[in-house]
């Protein structure tokens, strides 16, 4: 059964339906970029926090001539054809300061069985790597090996737990998180099995250089550094110490680089966010004030039949409660249909890493997202409730005759 107050409040409620759409519109538009502006800078922190666990190297060494391609594939996990020899390893690898390096060769993205997009194919020492073991997030289900597979989050496998590249299965061991770039579209592989996926490649009729199947040839080499070593002066080292020409990457530089960019990212959508949520808040508090002042009459009335001034103050603040709410399930609901479905191809033309947001990260924004609705709802439900307190019911309802 319906009591008195919520009859009366329905009924407000149903009265003032055109200005209660726009105050629940002004509310949509603040949960919307609040949801979508918090997604965004989550986004944009997780990205960072996955740059800093892949480029887990100080110095990368790539053939001359390749460095653009080679950030590219740091920051984009972009898969491209440069090699050299194999011996540039060890000319380098007992230079003093030097902690530890692996080797990593790379095939072009190519097509496979697994996927309806290519795949990029690496080849990788997991006796010395660094970098791709702290993006395992599952238990072992074997030992690494030929015929052995590591893929990204993206890639698919068979029921049996099985990938399928040009015709032979492998066995996937470990599966990567999610790092928001083509590494997740990436399947990586012993180097003593990259010259059986060539082979496979061939016999589809794929065409490869001689010094891809000599098994002397690698694409790039990466170099932890000990503590208190400088960089640069490495670099010279490796420099005085190979024959073969080559480039030198520092991906921390690159991060950094990276980092500047997200940070300006993240500052311009903070203040994007206070900037709407005042002035959301002072349209919500003008509105409330003219809403506040039409409404002497009613209130006086109200208390004339009875409601004391607890009930009218309760009417309000359900009615502020029931805007606010319906504003943000209209822009939680709109900044979900945004984000997620096209986020990473807004990652993509803003050039930034999209890695999802985990259950529980979304969760606790949806619920900032509520409380900032509800909280402005309240601030701006202030003025009526103040006039309501300071009403004199018959002084009020003369200054209507």
């Amino acid at each position: 059964m319906i009591s008195i107050k919520d009859s009366f409040l329905i009924k407000s409620i149903q009265r003032k339906k055109q200005k209660n759409i726009s105050l629940i519109t002004l509310i949509a538009i603040l949960s919307f970029v609040m949801i979508g502006g918090s997604l965004l800078i989550l986004v944009l922190h997780n990205g960072l926090k996955g740059m800093q666990k892949r480029l887990g190297a100080d110095i990368m060494v790539i053939p001359s001539e390749c460095e653009e391609t080679a950030e590219s594939l740091l920051m984009e996990g972009s898969r491209e054809y440069f090699y050299f020899d194999r011996n540039v390893t060890d000319s380098i690898r007992n230079i003093d300061g030097i902690d530890a390096l692996t080797e990593q060769f790379y095939l072009a993205s190519l097509s496979a069985d697994c996927c309806t997009s290519k795949v990029g194919i690496v080849g990788f020492d997991p006796k010395t790597d660094f970098i791709v073991q702290p993006w395992i997030e599952e238990k072992a289900k074997g030992k690494i090996g030929k015929d052995k597979a590591v893929v990204g989050s993206q890639i698919k496998t068979e029921k049996d737990g099985t990938i399928k590249i040009f015709g032979r299965s492998y066995s996937v061991v470990y599966r990567l998180a999610e790092t928001g770039t083509s590494l997740d579209t990436s399947a990586y592989f012993t180097m003593d099995t990259v010259p059986q996926l060539i082979s496979d490649a061939e016999s589809k009729g794929i065409s490869f250089l001689e010094s891809q199947k000599n098994g002397n040839t690698i694409s790039s080499v990466f170099i932890k550094l000990k503590p208190g070593i400088v960089d640069s002066d490495i670099a010279r080292e490796i420099n005085k110490n190979t024959d073969t020409d080559v480039d030198i990457l520092y991906p921390e530089a690159i991060l950094k680089s990276f980092s500047d960019s997200t940070g300006h990212i993240a500052s311009a959508a903070y203040f994007v966010l206070l900037l709407v949520w005042l002035i959301v808040e002072l349209i919500l508090l003008i509105a409330f004030y003219i809403s506040s002042n039409g409404q002497k009459k009613e209130y006086a009335l109200l208390r004339v039949l009875g409601l004391s001034r607890k009930q009218l103050v309760e009417k309000v603040i359900k009615e502020s409660l029931i805007i606010s709410l319906a504003g943000f399930v209209a822009g939680g609901f709109l900044s979900a249909l945004t984000v997620f479905p096209f986020g990473r191809y807004m990652a993509l033309n803003l050039k930034f890493v999209y890695v999802t947001p985990k259950v529980l990260e979304t969760l606790l924004i949806f619920v900032l997202g509520l409380g900032a609705s509800v909280l402005s709802g309240m601030i701006a439900s202030a003025i009526p409730i103040v006039r309501i307190c300071k009403l004199d019911e018959y002084s009020a309802l003369r200054e209507e005759e």
